[in-house]
């Protein structure tokens, strides 16, 4: 069972990504009609350090699964930290960021 989950725990990083590629779209396009500046161009950044996390992800899955004793250094809580926890923090954050400037007219707009 924890092989299987494993496997599929690549896909919530997928989706994340697919979520920033949507939102770089849309809020292209929303810039382009606005006029405002190209912040959109952080999505792109956020999507490549979300990038960076799912290669880590599917580097750890790999060895993991395979058993090889000769990757230690891709099995360290240490590497994984820096290659999919940070990565995937900084990626959230500029989109959740770039996210709130482009869209938080929504949570503001009125009736009347």
């Amino acid at each position: 069972m924890a092989a299987f989950v494993t496997l599929l725990s690549p896909i919530s990083t997928i989706s994340i990504i697919f979520v920033l590629i949507i939102l770089a779209r849309l809020s292209e396009k929303l810039g382009a009609v606005t006029g405002m500046p190209p912040y959109f161009r952080w999505f792109w950044a956020g999507t490549g350090f979300l990038v960076i996390a799912l290669v880590s992800q599917l580097l750890r899955i790999s060895v993991s699964l395979t058993g090889q004793t000769s990757f230690q250094l891709l099995d360290n809580p240490m590497f994984y930290l820096i290659t999919y926890h940070l990565p995937m923090a900084i990626g959230v954050t500029i989109g959740l960021a770039v996210t709130w400037r482009y869209w938080s007219w929504l949570l503001t707009e009125r009736n009347g």
